[in-house]
């Protein structure tokens, strides 16, 4: 509730107004509690910076989008290989880190990349850069290409890779 009427506080004018005529019917008319109104009405920051600590520390979106960002694998280049074959494969994403490395997955059958690189680490636009050998002897089939992170956080894009 601190959090979206102080967002609302900060956007809109005619909140603005409301608040500057009377705050408190307006906090009141948000729903804050009576401590986040007092806080607020003080005007000191870390009262009010308490207040939205446990305020967000509540909720679960929170705990697992600011705290730990999803990794999140959009494409491979290129997205198909032949067995017997070893080529520059990239794998499209978000929020994989340094140390990060890709599996080109099937039932019963793996395949490692190895990682080269890692460009715009830990942030949206990431793009690993590995190499791929492709046994002769590898399955032919349509794979998923997991990436994970050095911490275990992973990301897997379900059929993205073929093997033909």
């Amino acid at each position: 509730m601190l959090l979206h009427f102080i967002s609302d506080l900060i956007r809109n004018p005619e909140l603005q107004r409301q608040f500057s005529r009377d705050p408190e019917d307006t906090m009141r008319r948000a729903g804050l509690s009576e401590p986040q109104r007092e806080a607020l009405h003080k005007g000191q920051l870390e009262p009010v910076m308490k207040h939205l600590r446990a305020e967000l520390a509540s909720l679960e979106l929170f705990a697992v989008v600011w705290v730990k960002a999803v990794v999140q694998v959009g494409s491979t280049q290129p997205g198909l290989a032949a067995p017997g074959s070893t080529l520059a494969l990239q794998v499209l994403g978000d929020f994989f880190t340094t140390g990060a490395f890709a599996v080109v997955k099937l039932e019963g059958a793996d395949l490692p990349a190895v990682t080269r690189s890692v460009e715009n680490p830990g942030q949206r636009g990431s793009v690993l850069s590995c190499t791929l050998d492709v046994p002769a002897n590898t399955p032919m089939g349509v794979y998923d290409v997991v990436v994970v992170n050095p911490d275990g956080h992973y990301g897997v894009l379900p059929k993205a890779f073929r093997v033909e």
